[in-house]
């Protein structure tokens, strides 16, 4: 590591920007990042409307979470984007780094009134820009100092869609920390401690209840082996989210109460997910997702979806995949995953063998470019 960053004079000041911070990717990926930079970069996270679940939990474990409410609704606010720009330029903030629309809308542009370099960070591509958000898109993108995005794959699309200069994009895939996200030498340990019976087989999920992330499906696929006759597993859903009613309604429907748990949002969601035997994500669609690397990292055997935001992470090659339609083929792999442990341990087999980024040195890629850009104000 360079020894000017780690004992500088002068650190680089950094704002994380979200309008707020709920449970989700993007803002486990900073917080979690924050902790590895080197000295040289102060990084403070910046709320524009409320701090949201893990805002409150940031604060709580002592990290330096500001509250800027300029954004109170999401009707544009000129005046909001004036006293954002004040406020970056009072605290001596010298890059901001924005995830989504509205984070991105409101940080570049008070970034080029206050004078500061600004970094915009996209988890999608962009083949079609219609209507007014693709004509603020199109010029935030292009205003933005650096643009990062998650794959090779995306940078080259974000490059043709915004006719970006390609020196300033580049690619910072997903990571979690390898601190909180292991595997456990003592599942039946953490279970007991969870009020978990430690011996029954459980299956799970860690995603909102949100469509996309296609949890119907897991209904389906539960109710196909119980008209089969089959034993089903313990599966627990954990998470909230717009169609809790709906998947309510379908359990109920299908008689699933005692086998399917909407088990609610766990914080931290670590020792939840190290108590499973398999872990399953359904998705329609996902950027790239936090759960699965988590999954991965505390060595849990995985079923998902035959998306690009899973096999980018999994492969093409990944023997637990499945078309996020089809629920007869989830079913089939969810009933072999329960009752065949030579499966399971396949699936382990195969994915010790996957590649997966490392926190600690896409902190560092991160520090530096905060660092260059800096040096350009």
């Amino acid at each position: 590591m360079n020894q000017a960053m780690q004992q500088p004079v002068n650190p680089v000041k950094i704002a994380f920007l979200f309008v707020s911070m709920p449970v989700g990717g993007a803002e486990d990926f900073l917080l979690s990042a924050s902790k590895y930079l080197p000295l040289g970069i102060e990084a403070r996270f910046v709320c524009l409307r409320n701090l949201g679940v893990l805002g409150e939990e940031a604060r709580l474990a002592g990290l330096p979470i500001d509250v800027v409410p300029v954004f109170p609704t999401k009707r544009m606010n000129p005046l909001g984007m004036l006293r954002l720009a004040r406020w970056l330029r009072e605290h001596g903030i010298q890059v901001v780094h924005a995830q989504s629309y509205h984070d991105q809308l409101f940080g570049v542009i008070a970034a080029k009134l206050a004078g500061i370099r600004s970094i915009v960070h996209q988890q999608k591509t962009f083949l079609e820009l219609k209507g007014r958000k693709g004509f603020f898109m199109r010029h935030i993108y292009r205003w933005a100092d650096h643009v990062i995005a998650l794959s090779e794959e995306t940078r080259r699309d974000l490059i043709a869609a915004f006719d970006l200069d390609p020196k300033e994009v580049s690619v910072v895939p997903n990571a979690i920390d390898p601190a909180v996200f292991r595997p456990v030498e003592d599942r039946v340990a953490v279970r007991s401690a969870l009020g978990l019976d430690p011996k029954e087989f459980l299956a799970g999920s860690v995603a909102s209840l949100h469509p996309t992330k296609n949890h119907q499906a897991t209904i389906e696929a539960m109710a196909l082996l119980a008209q089969r006759g089959t034993a089903l597993p313990k599966f627990m859903l954990f998470g909230e989210g717009q169609d809790r009613p709906i998947l309510e309604k379908g359990i109920e429907k299908n008689q699933l109460g005692e086998n399917l748990i909407l088990a609610g949002r766990k914080r931290p969601v670590a020792p939840w997910l190290q108590s499973l035997d398999l872990f399953v994500l359904p998705s329609h669609w996902e950027g790239q997702p936090l759960a699965l690397l988590q999954a991965l990292d505390c060595r849990i055997p995985i079923l998902a979806s035959r998306i690009e935001g899973n096999t980018a992470l999994l492969s093409e090659e990944h023997p637990g995949l499945f078309k996020p339609t089809d629920h007869s083929t989830y079913a089939d792999l969810l009933e072999r995953a329960f009752t065949d442990e030579a499966f399971r341990q396949s699936l382990l087999e195969f994915q010790e063998k996957l590649p997966r980024p490392s926190l600690p040195k896409l902190s560092l890629q991160l520090a530096e470019l905060y660092t260059r850009l800096a040096a350009k104000a």
